[in-house]
């Protein structure tokens, strides 16, 4: 946990001071965000804050590097990641895969409605039992699969 948050103050840092490598929105306020290059790609949350000249922004991390495709419906997004532990690359020889639902609000300090990581034996059994049917891993991150 508190490596997470390690890297989330480094994400923040290079945020404030040159911009981000990776900025792209997928739907709604979901984004594939990374610091510095595609191998520190995260799923994040895309949040107002108030009080914060013109109305600034933050994002707030809902699964960690290296996140590469995403595919959504009105309901759920399914995601595909390559574990990565900074500063080596990741591990392309392990896909987890998470659902989220994008009907319930998410709770972000605990991920509430996050399903995930799991096998891909256990991601279809969890969108069969979700009837999640028709969805498919359609924006991706080049180079990073």
């Amino acid at each position: 946990m508190s490596r997470t948050i390690f890297y989330y103050i480094i994400l923040l840092m290079f945020t404030g001071c040159n911009g981000l490598a990776i900025e792209e929105k997928i739907i709604g306020n979901y984004y594939f965000v990374a610091a510095d290059d595609g191998e520190g790609c995260s799923l994040s949350y895309h949040k107002a804050r108030r009080g914060d000249f013109l109305g600034g922004f933050n994002y707030v991390g809902i699964i960690g590097a290296t996140v590469f495709a995403v595919g959504y419906n009105d309901k759920y997004m399914i995601v595909k990641q390559h574990p990565r532990i900074f500063p080596n690359p990741p591990n392309r020889e392990i896909t987890n895969y998470y659902i989220l639902s994008l009907k319930d609000s998410m709770e972000w300090q605990n991920k509430n409605g996050l399903i995930g990581p799991l096998t891909l034996e256990l991601f279809n059994q969890k969108c069969k039992d979700f009837n999640i049917l028709n969805i498919y891993f359609t924006n991706e991150i080049k180079g990073l699969k």
